[in-house]
């Protein structure tokens, strides 16, 4: 891991090798009220290449607590803050990982398995926590469990399956609503809800032209593969899938919401009002 001056580009610390190099990019959590950078590392063959996940100070590079047992198979999820808990997912079928960073003698920091589960996971996107609460798209090669909600403890609320199917989309939370795309054609608005999936809209946006995907990605992901991150700014939500971007405009209307204008096309593909 390295650290740069955002202005000046000059390198302000390097650790160690961590681990092996994967697809995981760092990300940061709050523990005992400070920042830590989390990174998870790769794993190999062998049982001394397990995967690792490492927290460090982002001022200094110091490494603070490390965690040597996770086993993966090609992560690509970053942590995800867990309020003084850190989960990790991915893995393919390997599912999640929840963790504690306890406080130990001396003032170091050791960790703590919470519980390890199958049942829940996410290929390519972290998952969203909100309420005591995650929510993730578990869509693997094998595993179409489509979007699956998990409580703290590792209990699995409820699952989507194939109805709606959710395979490996990109999710966001807004406004306490999630913005998914479902991995194909479709955009959702959905209500986070542990009773139960409580979807609000949903248009389809990426049905018209499909994708040019060859091979592997187009058995495992179809012709209309969306796997890309989606990102909101200033009410415009940006989609992309293999072929093209597109902007939906996202307003919100006095007591009511419009959801799903689209103004790149200049004309509504689909409206929805809500009563806050």
């Amino acid at each position: 891991m390295v650290a740069y001056d955002k202005l000046t580009g000059e390198l302000e610390w390097k650790t160690p090798l961590l681990g092996l190099v994967g697809y995981v990019s760092p990300a940061i959590v709050k523990i005992d009220g400070n920042d830590h950078v989390v990174m998870v590392t790769a794993c190999g063959r062998g049982e001394d290449e397990m995967g690792k996940v490492v927290g460090m100070n982002p001022l200094t590079g110091e490494i603070l607590w490390s965690f040597n047992k996770r086993e993966c198979h090609i992560l690509v999820s970053s942590a995800v803050d867990a309020g003084e808990k850190v989960l990790i997912v991915g893995g393919y079928e390997l599912g999640a990982l929840m963790i504690e960073i306890e406080k130990q003698a001396g003032g170091s920091q050791g960790t703590k398995e919470l519980f390890r589960t199958e049942k829940f996971g996410d290929q390519t996107k972290p998952p969203l926590m909100h309420n005591g609460y995650f929510y993730a798209q578990f869509g693997t090669n094998r595993t179409r469990d489509g979007l699956t909600c998990m409580n703290m403890d590792g209990e699995i609320m409820w699952k989507t399956k194939r109805d709606p199917d959710f395979n490996k989309g990109s999710m966001i939370l807004a406004d306490g609503l999630i913005l998914a795309t479902d991995g194909e054609k479709s955009l959702y608005l959905i209500e986070p809800n542990s009773s139960g999936f409580k979807p609000i809209a949903h248009a389809e946006l990426h049905g018209e032209t499909g994708t040019d995907s060859e091979g592997i990605a187009r058995r495992v992901g179809g012709h209309t593969q969306n796997w890309a991150p989606i990102a909101l700014a200033d009410g415009m939500l940006l989609i992309r899938d293999q072929s093209r971007m597109m902007c939906v405009k996202v307003v919100q209307k006095g007591y009511f919401y419009q959801y799903f204008t689209d103004i790149c096309r200049r004309h509504w593909i689909h409206t929805y009002e809500r009563q806050r």
